[in-house]
């Protein structure tokens, strides 16, 4: 990670790790107030001989309707999704990276405002390629 990413979370059970990071402010809404974008990586255990597309699908599933899918692309040995989520309050967007390794399924989640998702994008992409 950049150093410039602070570690905001951490979270481990049930044969899953979790661990948030928020970026520097990439901008500043109306009132003032520093826009960031978060990164969440999850690693957790898959069934056996599962692979990224069957890891993929039972992890849309468990997002649910909210999260509207935008792109599905191979990417490596997994996929990458582009994603949209609307609240009441905001709209934002987010990259998924997903792969499968040794019994273990990995994603690495980047979210942002969707006003600030085109300045954050090439950092999901550069990170995520590390």
């Amino acid at each position: 990670m950049p150093p410039t990413w602070k570690s905001t979370r951490t979270f481990s059970g049930g044969g899953t790790f979790l661990k948030q990071f928020t970026s520097p402010p990439f901008g500043m809404d109306n009132g003032g107030q520093t826009v960031h974008a978060s990164l969440t990586i999850t690693a957790e255990n898959v069934p056996a001989a599962s692979n990224a597309d069957a890891f993929h699908k039972a992890t849309q599933a468990r997002l649910g309707d909210n999260f509207q899918l935008l792109s599905h692309t191979p990417w490596k040995d997994g996929y990458v999704d582009v994603l949209r989520t609307e609240t009441p309050m905001a709209e934002s967007r987010g990259k998924r990276f997903y792969r499968v390794a040794d019994g273990r399924g990995y994603t690495l989640a980047f979210e942002a405002r969707s006003d600030v998702y085109p300045r954050v994008s090439r950092w999901c992409d550069m990170i995520a390629e590390t």
